[in-house]
């Protein structure tokens, strides 16, 4: 969930960097006041600012998400399955099947149980 944050992050920064831009850098003086005030400030306002605001708009463009990450049961190999909607395409239903990335064995991802099982009638 961390990586889905990080373009927003980015642009975030870049909004932020912006802001003090147009402010004519006056946020830039604030981080540059005498040590315990710069210190509160930036921790205390502009990172949560720009931490919200990445938040805010991961969550504007990736909506409902969960990423299933567990073993194969076969191999024991990781592998990762992405269920939600990124802008307005879904992912398409609570379950995925894919191919393990070691052993090729099918694999079910089911978001309602939570579950990574083989199908109906595969063999390990």
């Amino acid at each position: 969930m961390f990586l889905l944050n990080v373009p927003a992050t980015v642009v975030a920064l870049g909004l932020f960097f912006f802001l003090d831009d147009l402010t004519g850098f006056e946020i830039t003086y604030l981080l540059e006041l005498p040590e315990p005030f710069s210190f509160i400030f930036t921790w205390f306002a502009a990172v949560p600012f720009i931490v919200y605001l990445a938040q805010s708009l991961t969550k504007v463009v990736v909506k409902d998400s969960l990423i299933l990450k567990g073993p194969c049961p076969n191999c024991g190999t990781e592998n990762v399955s992405f269920f939600g909607t990124i802008l307005s395409i879904s992912s398409g239903g609570t379950t995925n099947t894919l191919k393990c990335s070691n052993c090729e064995t099918t694999l079910e991802y089911n978001a309602k149980t939570r579950l990574i099982t083989l199908p109906e009638g595969s063999q390990a």
